[in-house]
């Protein structure tokens, strides 16, 4: 970007100067005006070079960080040509991300050098963010010829995903119900996906268990794969945030809190190394006018970091049903509510030994009833709700502690229960 001086100078100085030149025979005064000449042509010549070699380049294109937390956005000053860079100005926009100070760097940089630009951010906001466009200010030694440039690209463009609050959980396992991964010495249960050792084919192994590729360097018998022997028990959250089934004292705050309890059970599967899935149910589910109506991400390993970045990316007010449905309560001509209807709809395809945990407000009797049928299917169903405080009251009749666990998510604080 070129300022008015720029355009003045060329167009208007350097005619003028060398009008003065050609029509004046007094040599001094064609040396004066030949030499500033040639400074405004090679100050316009340097300012030049530097725009072609100098750029921002971002340290991290993603970044991550849990609410109400400091992080550190650094970006490097690159000049890759041979000429020094004075007093260049780096300045990167922090998307809406709060700044502890102005997001400005005054740096010189020599031939071939760069430079580190830091600055810090903080997560007052659950959200994903977008970093950039980054600039850089400059000009010439002489200052004759400043420059502005952008960088739009990959490069200076960068993604701030700030996580939920940290928060802390620990809930036993029901029944018994192991986290993860359950060694047994069954041959019956050996997962394929986790090979142990090789051993000698013995008659009556299946073709399909031989390793031809080991077989084929080492001179002798047949050799036979072996797996571990494991039953796997996953942990698969369903968080409700449709605001229609919240009551409208505390929506947002209820919403929110619900959120970080979904993140703090995740983090709980993480250092247990236990399998995690989420389903999410918004109020976009079951509207015909909707391309994508649920998201559902499976059960399996490593999927901590893609159910963080859903749950910070997660905005529960922008949707367009919620005055449509905000009269019945969430509830279809069936009597159910329609969390209740999606996770039996979900728990169908489930797999066997699920630890499924309902995270939201609390339910109807006639839906606690119609989610008793997901324990013939062998699953461990609790329930974590947050608007009632008496929940004893909420229990379908007949139904003891130990069959329906139930438990009161904390309204704020870093314990959830």
């Amino acid at each position: 970007m070129k300022g008015k001086r720029s355009s003045l100078l060329l167009s208007a100085a350097v005619p003028i100067l060398f009008l003065f030149y050609i029509f004046t025979p007094a040599r001094p005064v064609q040396f004066i005006s030949l030499f500033l000449i040639l400074l405004i042509l090679g100050s316009k010549a340097y300012s030049e070079y530097l725009c072609r070699r100098l750029r921002l380049v971002r340290r991290d294109r993603e970044l991550r960080s849990f609410r109400y937390e400091w992080t550190d956005v650094e970006l490097w000053v690159e000049n890759s040509g041979r000429l020094p860079a004075f007093l260049l100005v780096a300045e990167d926009t922090s998307g809406g991300i709060a700044v502890f100070r102005d997001i400005k760097c005054l740096c010189t940089l020599s031939g071939r050098s760069r430079q580190l630009f830091r600055w810090e951010a903080y997560g007052s906001y659950r959200g994903v963010f977008a970093l950039g466009p980054a600039s850089l200010r400059g000009s010439d030694p002489l200052g004759l010829f400043p420059f502005t440039l952008t960088f739009n690209d990959a490069e200076a463009g960068a993604r701030f995903f700030v996580y939920p609050a940290m928060a802390f959980v620990s809930v036993k396992t029901p029944g018994g119900i192991p986290l993860g991964n359950l060694i047994t010495a069954d041959p019956f249960n050996e997962d394929l996906t986790r090979p142990r050792s090789l051993r000698e084919y013995s008659p009556g192994d299946e073709s399909r268990r031989i390793n031809w590729k080991a077989s084929a360097k080492i001179p002798g018998p047949l050799l036979v794969n072996e797996y571990e022997s494991s039953l796997s028990y996953p942990l698969v959250l369903f968080l409700n945030v449709d605001p229609v089934e919240y009551a409208p004292k505390n929506r947002g705050l209820y919403i929110e809190r619900v959120i970080e309890a979904a993140a703090a059970f995740c983090l709980m599967a993480a250092r247990e190394r236990q399998v995690l899935g989420l389903i999410l149910h918004d109020a976009a589910w079951g509207q015909e006018d909707e391309a994508i109506n649920s998201e559902t991400i499976s059960p399996a390993a490593f999927t901590l970091i893609p159910i963080l970045e859903r749950l910070a990316a997660l905005k529960p007010f922008d949707t367009k049903p919620f005055d449509t449905r905000a009269a019945g309560n969430g509830t279809r001509s069936s009597g159910l509510r329609l969390s209740a209807r999606h996770l039996l709809e979900k728990g169908k395809i489930l797999p066997f030994g699920t630890r499924l945990i309902y995270i939201g407000p609390a339910l109807d009797e006639k839906d606690y009833h119609a989610l008793e049928i997901l324990k013939k299917r062998h699953f461990s169903l609790e329930y974590y709700i947050i608007d009632e405080k008496n929940l004893r009251e909420n229990l379908p009749a007949g139904c003891g502690r130990k069959s329906v666990p139930m438990y009161q998510i904390k309204e704020s604080g870093y314990e959830i229960l």
